[in-house]
């Protein structure tokens, strides 16, 4: 592989109008001698150093992404909507021309000290951060960072969020207009959770809309996955649970619900109704297609990578915390009483 001094050498210049070249300060080399020197580069396969090139131009081009372990103490890709939320956003870095690090991380504050050690440019946390962690992190750390599914009230914090509130009345209210009267939620019921809570929230309002109180709730309280979906499933058409429908908070969930209760003799929709949350590609997949609430894994992407490059780029941000909508994809997991 070549070095920055053997190009110099073919090219007849100094290594410092290579360097120019290589970091795109073009402006006072010639024409022909600018062609020259990429036909150079390329001709002997020439890849900048990009310790070199960090020092030089202060700046990594390097976005780390975080997520914490509390998600998957395993495989963080095991979890669809993680592989495909992080994937637009893998994206669209790299249509900015910066590259992408992920990070799973156990305890936040590791966040700062991982960010200052690669001289990253910035930081796209993927899993909920409290306001604490954040004002610490910020504290700690000048780069700019966006902070995903996190609310807090400071205008300097950068964050990015759904209507979590809309997308759990949505989902509640279909089912009530299906003529379902018996609604569990299944999710990871969460007091200490915004998310959680806006979603329980709208589901209740739903109810409250139908004539319904709280208590008339039937809550399956569980984590998010697949294995507990069956289990939940089995549990429904055992009756154990008296529901008819169930919104599930995840899709993974909602299709491990449909699993188990196919399984034990129940058939989603003719026996239970489901809608899930996330609308992921597999929602379209499994027999029947999943009902599920939409937030729009890009949108979502390009708002967040959106506004860390409006923080890297020192421009007039104006609104801070971005809130996206969701809307109801209905396919075929739901069916009228």
């Amino acid at each position: 592989m070549a070095t920055l001094k053997e190009i110099a050498r073919k090219a007849g210049v100094s290594m410092m109008t290579v360097s120019n070249v290589v970091n795109g300060k073009t402006e006072k080399v010639s024409k022909e001698t600018l062609g020259r020197i990429q036909a150079l580069i390329k001709e002997c396969n020439y890849v900048p150093n990009l310790n070199a090139r960090t020092l030089v131009k202060s700046t990594s081009q390097t976005i780390v992404v975080f997520v914490s372990t509390f998600v998957s103490h395993e495989n963080v890709f095991k979890d669809p909507y993680l592989a495909e939320f992080f994937g637009e956003i893998e994206s669209l870095i790299r249509q900015n021309g910066y590259y992408v690090l992920i990070q799973t991380i156990d305890e936040i504050e590791n966040a700062a000290t991982l960010l200052k050690k690669w001289k990253a440019d910035g930081a796209v946390f993927l899993s909920p951060v409290s306001p604490e962690k954040i004002r610490q992190l910020k504290a700690e750390c000048a780069v700019p960072m966006v902070f995903v599914d996190s609310a807090d009230d400071d205008e300097t914090t950068l964050t990015v969020g759904i209507n979590e509130f809309k997308g759990g009345f949505i989902a509640a209210k279909y089912l009530l207009e299906a003529g379902h009267r018996k609604i569990g939620i299944a999710g990871f019921y969460d007091k200490a959770s915004s998310i959680v809570q806006a979603r329980y929230a709208g589901y209740v309002a739903a109810l409250a809309e139908f004539g319904f109180c709280e208590n008339d709730a039937v809550v399956l309280h569980t984590v998010t996955t697949y294995e507990a979906g069956l289990y939940f499933g089995g549990a429904i058409a055992n009756h154990e649970f008296d529901v008819t429908a169930v919104f599930a908070t995840a899709d993974l969930l909602a299709i491990g619900i449909m699993e188990g209760a196919r399984r034990n003799g129940c058939i989603v929709p003719r026996d239970l109704s489901v809608v899930g949350f996330d609308n992921l590609s597999v929602a379209q997949i499994v027999t029947p297609k999943l009902t599920s609430v939409s937030q729009d894994l890009g949108n979502k992407a390009a708002a967040a990578v959106g506004l860390l490059f409006s923080a890297i780029r020192k421009e007039s941000i104006a609104q801070p915390h971005i809130l996206c909508d969701v809307q109801l994809e209905l396919r075929q997991s739901v069916l009228e009483r």
